[in-house]
């Protein structure tokens, strides 16, 4: 019987590497159910599982189940009604449960990721609670726990009660008479309690004889006291019996009402085990997710044969890779060339990885584009067979012709050594024959053949494309490269040659070609000069090519690495600039305070001597009548509060006064609802409505003519310095700090060293509100809380600067 195109590829074999990948029976059996298709969308939608699949052990993650027993003999005893499973299959079922949740979570926090998986996995039951009940009920030994249920707990209570007293009424027994009894312990014959007793004083001891030793000198007697005891201990056994088999049966309904969410997760943890096993085996073969084309357009680069790699590697060798490209009008392949050059390989990794594609299985290749052929047909080998009466050719001729009542446009069809078998003339004639039914029929066709009339047919029909396997004429050995688009040389007197035939020999032999013959194999050989002179230059300039990208990214290098230091440069500078800015700032910082105590310090002093009360107008339009108000010292000042002066009044480059501050300021520019101002060399933004006055001369005359736009000050003095404490209690932080500045200006004049302000304990908030003013007045020196006995944190000194 001929051997089919998946036996003649090993397809079987490959199903076996692939195997070696799964991590459980389940997934080991579906990937040995692994067989070719033709449904695109189905492939296209394993394959996405199976790039997930990769992807997901690229990251460095597993997903194994080795843990997980082969569900297949309880799933399948769980289909017959009346079954009832044994514990060690019920452990088994839980099994399959706790896979199966640990599945779902494992992949649900993956989800963005891997969507597919995570699909396959959410569609797996909830069996947690069904698994928790029998993990409380069955041991992992497989012995049912006392807490299986009350009933089996009771009587298994029982039964160690019987035993206690079985134990206890046999040692009695021994005790009284430990004359008549050879040994002194209790031991079970028949499920009995028992006691060993000398043959000779048998009769010393009433009961019923369970046994004798090896030697006939002892024997084991249950006494006549415990006979009703061990009755009632073996009646208690088949009840627990009873109630274990009630608990195995109960199971076992709850586990076939779960039938088929089982059979499901059992299928579906077959399945992703077998898509991992192959995403496995892509990662250690490098092999490809293929692409599958509509036409007949077939591609492979860097194919190998993995059934051959794989036995290379044992060897520590390497599979020269193919690579091949066929379709469109060219539909058919003659490939010629020597001997163990690598024909039929060509031949078996082509079908092989068409098999594999279409099986759902990543190709040993760097790509392939692969058409879904409705069958593979194959004729490789030597089908002799002595029983059937066929000679070789006579098999050829038979497989030959099943493959052409078989062949569509949508078939591959490998042929291995067309024409042989015959006279060559005949074979020739026979395979040129067949190729042109299989061109005509649309087929995609490989073969292999010696004939040079073969070779001239392909060379010089149209759809029909030359291809060698190289031979090294130096080193007279195949490099079992594929060249397509020339023909081999069969480089047969060459190889019988180097197997060491006399030389007189091998010279009649070529002495003996025909003149045609010898032309066509110059030509061939011409041929194949040619092609590695152009393969020479193309991997010249393969190579000039990659040193020009290799200059290029070091030019770009240099270029980004000279920018780089550019940039550090300018950063260093720039950093050393905003050094010496920031050194600037605080010098000048610095100088403003100092101008600014001084400038202070020169107006108190005129104050004093001129005694006028029109100190900083600024601060007796809001703080004086503030400070009066909020104060429980009767002042007795009454004073109009200022307004915000009206915006269409104002002008840029105008000198106006703020709130809560002495000196005028320039106004620079008006933005809605603020403003712009400069005071000195600081620039900020304050709302519109803290302008209080314009310091112009025409402000000032208009103000002098109009005494409606006068503000009045009818004032006693504002503080009491001599009493050297002011009481803030009850102000706000800003009452506050106006009051405390005045009293501060005064007491520096008055010559105080220290000042004592009462704000009291409260919020705390008017506390660290002082604080903060304190901290930066430039006539304080430093402040800290009254001692404990004189008021403490409710009262702050204030050391005065002298």
């Amino acid at each position: 019987m001929a051997r089919t195109a998946e036996e003649l590829l090993e397809f079987g074999r490959l199903r076996e590497i692939v195997a070696r990948y799964s991590t459980c029976a389940p997934g080991h059996r579906a990937v040995e159910e692994l067989t070719p298709r033709i449904d695109a969308e189905a492939l296209h939608a394993e394959f996405a599982l199976i790039r997930e699949a990769i992807v997901y052990l690229r990251s460095g993650s597993e997903l194994g189940f080795g843990s997980l027993a082969d569900p297949a003999d309880w799933l399948a005893r769980l289909a017959m009604p009346a079954s009832v499973l044994a514990a060690a299959d019920i452990l088994d079922a839980a099994s399959l449960m706790d896979v199966s949740a640990g599945l779902r979570q494992s992949l649900r926090v993956e989800e963005t990721k891997y969507p597919r998986l995570t699909e396959r996995a959410a569609s797996l039951a909830d069996f947690r609670s069904l698994s928790a009940q029998i993990r409380r009920a069955i041991l992992p030994n497989g012995e049912i726990s006392d807490d299986a249920s009350p009933a089996l707990k009771r009587i298994r209570g029982n039964i160690a009660q019987s035993r206690s007293r079985i134990q206890q009424s046999l040692e009695k027994i021994l005790h009284a008479h430990a004359e008549g009894s050879r040994e002194d312990y209790v031991t079970l014959r028949n499920d009995r309690f028992v006691i060993p007793v000398r043959s000779s004083d048998r009769r010393a001891i009433p009961g019923v004889v369970h046994g004798a030793s090896a030697t006939g000198q002892t024997l084991f007697v249950e006494p006549l006291e415990t006979i009703e005891l061990n009755n009632r201990l073996v009646q208690l056994a088949e009840e627990e019996a009873a109630e274990i088999a009630r608990i195995l049966a109960e199971f076992t309904e709850h586990l076939r009402v779960e039938r088929a969410p089982l059979e499901h997760a059992a299928a579906t943890i077959a399945q992703l085990d077998s898509i991992f096993a192959r995403g496995r085996y892509a990662r250690d073969f490098d092999a490809a997710i293929p692409e599958f084309s509509d036409t007949n357009h077939l591609r492979l680069d860097a194919a190998r044969n993995p059934v051959l790699e794989d036995n290379l590697r044992r060897a520590e060798r390497k599979v020269v890779p193919v690579s091949l490209e066929l379709g469109g009008v060219e539909t058919v392949m003659v490939i010629s060339g020597p001997n163990t050059g690598g024909k039929s390989v060509t031949l078996k990794t082509v079908g092989l990885t068409t098999l594999a594609g279409q099986s759902g299985i990543p190709v040993a290749a760097q790509a392939a584009r692969l058409p879904l052929f409705d069958r593979v047909l194959a004729d490789i080998g030597d089908e002799q067979s002595i029983s059937a009466d066929l000679s070789t050719f006579s098999a050829h001729v038979l497989n030959l012709k099943s493959m052409l009542e078989h062949a569509t446009d949508r078939t591959l069809v490998l042929v291995d050594e067309m024409g042989t078998g015959t006279a060559p003339e005949e074979g020739a004639a026979l395979a040129v024959a067949m190729l042109e039914e299989f061109r005509a029929r649309g087929c995609l066709t490989l073969a292999t053949t010696h004939h040079d009339r073969l070779k001239s047919y392909a060379s010089t029909t149209p759809g029909i494309v030359n291809a060698a396997v190289e031979f090294d004429e130096e080193n007279l050995r195949p490099t079992y490269r594929l060249l397509t688009g020339v023909p081999g040389v069969s480089s047969g007197i060459e190889i019988a040659s180097r197997l060491g035939l006399p030389k007189r020999v091998v010279e009649r032999a070529r002495g003996g070609l025909s003149p045609e013959t010898r032309e066509a194999r110059e030509l061939i050989a011409y041929l194949h000069r040619s092609r590695d002179e152009m393969d020479q230059l193309r991997r010249q300039a393969r190579e000039e090519l990659r040193q020009l990208e290799s200059d290029r990214r070091t030019l770009q290098t240099d270029w980004v690495e000279r920018q780089r230091r550019r940039i550090a440069e300018l950063e260093k500078q720039f950093a050393a600039t905003t050094k010496r800015l920031e050194a600037e700032v605080e010098r000048l910082t610095a100088e403003i305070k100092d101008r600014k105590f001084r400038a202070q310090a020169e107006k108190l002093g005129a104050r004093r001597m001129a005694k006028i009360e029109s100190d900083a107008r600024s601060e007796a339009d809001s703080a004086v009548l503030e400070t009066l108000s909020a104060s429980q010292t009767d002042l007795g000042a009454m004073i109009e509060v200022p307004k915000p002066v009206e915006p269409e009044r104002l002008a840029d480059g105008m000198r106006v006064r703020i709130r809560g501050m002495k000196e005028p300021v320039v106004l620079l520019r008006r933005d809605g609802k603020f403003a712009e101002i400069q005071a000195g060399p600081m620039r900020m933004k304050i709302p519109m409505a803290d302008i209080l006055g314009i310091e112009t001369h025409e402000a000032v005359r208009a103000a002098t003519a109009s005494p409606q736009r006068t503000i009045t000050v009818h004032s006693t003095p504002a503080e009491e310095p001599s009493a050297n404490e002011i009481n803030i209690i009850g102000n706000t932080v800003e009452e506050a700090s106006r009051r405390v500045d005045k009293f501060i200006d005064a007491a520096v004049l008055s010559g105080l060293p220290r000042v004592r302000i009462i704000h009291g304990h409260g919020t705390g908030a008017l506390r660290r509100g002082l604080a903060e003013f304190l901290a930066t007045h430039p006539l304080v020196a430093g402040f800290h809380f009254e001692a404990e006995d004189r008021g403490g944190a409710a009262i702050t000194i204030a050391d005065l600067k002298g």
